[in-house]
C-alpha cells in the first residue's frame, strides 16, 4: 500500500505550538504502577519477525531475529474460533501470503482466522510470499527467504521457541488485532475484547512471562481491560492519524469530530487538544506508539516528562531511523531489524547479543538474508 509522505516538520512546529499552550486535562485516574518489561537498552524491534528477511509472523522469522540479535519480537495476534490464540496480522488469511492446502494461493477474503479452528488454520502455508502480490511484493517480497510449508504460529509455541533458544532477555510486543468501529469491514466477527484479553493473558502467565511481554493495540479497550487485569503489564498505545488507510492498519483518533473515536476506549481526543500522548497516559499506557511521520521531538520530549517510552512503527530507511534517533525515541519497530542494528552499532549504541540454535528446526544461517538484502539496503518505510 502506498502512503502520502507527510512532512515530519509539519507535526514539529504542531508540537511546538502544543507546548505553549495552556489547558486542563482530566487523566483517568489510574493507579501509577511500574510495569514489568522495561528494556534497558535502545528497543529494536523486529516487525512481525523482520518482514523483509523471513515469512512474517511465522517461528522462522521469530528465530531469524533471535540470531540476528533484536531487542523485542513484535507480532500480531487473532483469536481462534476454538479460543486459540495464533500470530496473524491480518483476520482473514491474506492472499499475498497464504496457499490452501491445494497447494494454490487462498483468493481474498475466503478463510476468516477467528472463524476456523487450530487444526484448519495449520493446513495452510504462509512460507512463500506470492511473486503477484503487486506493491506488497516489491516492497517486501523481494528479500524475504522463501520457506514453504511454515505453518500460522500459536502464541504458546512463539514463547516456546524462545525458551528453546535459552534466551530469558528478549521481549514481546504483542498486539490484539481487535476491530472496535462497527463501520470496520472486519468488526463484525471480532473477538470479545476481554475474553481475548484473558486469553492472552493465561498464556502469558503459563510460561511465566508477565516481565517480558508488552501488549499492544489499536483498540485500546483491551489495554485498559489488561490494566484492570494486571496493572503490572506493559502497555503499548499504537496510534495513527492516517484517514486515507481506511480501516486496514489504521486507529481513528478522530482530531475535530465531535463525535468519541471508538478506537479510544471511551475517550475523546478532542478532551486532550488533540494530543494522543496525553490520551495515552489517560489509559494507562507505559509506552506510545504512533506512526513514525507524526513524531515530533516536542511530542517526544511530552511523554518522556510524562514518564512514558516512544517507539514508533515502521521504520525501514537508514535516514528516518536516524532522524527519529536524533528526535530521543526509546526504539524502532522495523521490518529491516538488519539494517537498523548495523545502524545502531555505527552509532555506538547497544544491541541484544545474537542467539544461535543450529539445532533448531527454525535456523536458516543469518547470513543467507545479509548478501541478499544488501543491494536494497535503502529500502522506504511502510506501514505497519
Amino acid at each position: 500500500m502506498n502512503f502520502t509522505n507527510i512532512s515530519w516538520t509539519h507535526f514539529l512546529a504542531a508540537g511546538a505550538t502544543l507546548a505553549v499552550l495552556t489547558f486542563a486535562i482530566n487523566l483517568i485516574d489510574i493507579p501509577q504502577v511500574e510495569a514489568k518489561a522495561n528494556p534497558q537498552i535502545f528497543d529494536l524491534e523486529a516487525h512481525r519477525g523482520g518482514r523483509d528477511a523471513r515469512p512474517e509472523n511465522t517461528l522462522v522469522s521469530f528465530a531469524y531475529a533471535l540470531e540476528l540479535g533484536v531487542t523485542t519480537l513484535e507480532m500480531d495476534m487473532q483469536l481462534t474460533k476454538d479460543d486459540q490464540i495464533v500470530i496473524s496480522h491480518n483476520p482473514i488469511m491474506n492472499a499475498n501470503l497464504t496457499k490452501g492446502p491445494d497447494g494454490n494461493y487462498v483468493k481474498a477474503g475466503q478463510y476468516d482466522i477467528r472463524k476456523m479452528t487450530l487444526k484448519e488454520i495449520k493446513q495452510f502455508d504462509v512460507g512463500t510470499m506470492n511473486p503477484n502480490a503487486g506493491d506488497y511484493y516489491e516492497s517486501h517480497g523481494k528479500t524475504q527467504l522463501s520457506v514453504p510449508g511454515t505453518k500460522i504460529p500459536t502464541l504458546e509455541e512463539v514463547f516456546e521457541l524462545a525458551n528453546s533458544y535459552g534466551n530469558d532477555k528478549i521481549y514481546f510486543n504483542l498486539e490484539t488485532k481487535s476491530y472496535a468501529d462497527p463501520a470496520d469491514p472486519n468488526h463484525a466477527n471480532n473477538a470479545d475484547p476481554e475474553k481475548f484479553v484473558k486469553k492472552f493473558y493465561e498464556i502469558v502467565k503459563k510460561y511465566h512471562m508477565e516481565d517480558r511481554v508488552f501488549l499492544q493495540s489499536f483498540d485500546w479497550r483491551t489495554l485498559k481491560i489488561m490494566h484492570n487485569i494486571d496493572p503490572t503489564i506493559t502497555l503499548v498505545a499504537l496510534s495513527s492519524e492516517q484517514p486515507s488507510w481506511g480501516y486496514v492498519d489504521g486507529c481513528y483518533l478522530k482530531i475535530g469530530d465531535k463525535n468519541a473515536s471508538p478506537w479510544l476506549a471511551g475517550l475523546n481526543i478532542n478532551d486532550y487538544h488533540g494530543d494522543y500522548v496525553k490520551a495515552a497516559k489517560a489509559i494507562g499506557a507505559d509506552v506510545v506508539s504512533p506512526y513514525w511521520e507524526e513524531l515530533s521531538p516536542q511530542l517526544v520530549s511530552e511523554a518522556h516528562e510524562l514518564g512514558m517510552k516512544v517507539v514508533p512503527w515502521t521504520v525501514n530507511s537508514p535516514k528516518s531511523m536516524n532522524m527519529l534517533i536524533d528526535m530521543g525515541v526509546d526504539g524502532i519497530i522495523s521490518d529491516k531489524p538488519w539494517i537498523l542494528r548495523d545502524l545502531l552499532i555505527k552509532r555506538d549504541i547497544s544491541v541484544a547479543e545474537p542467539t544461535i540454535n543450529s539445532n533448531s528446526p527454525y535456523h536458516i544461517g543469518t547470513n543467507i538474508i545479509d548478501v541478499e538484502t544488501k543491494k536494497l539496503s535503502k529500502g522506504g518505510d511502510s506501514a505497519e
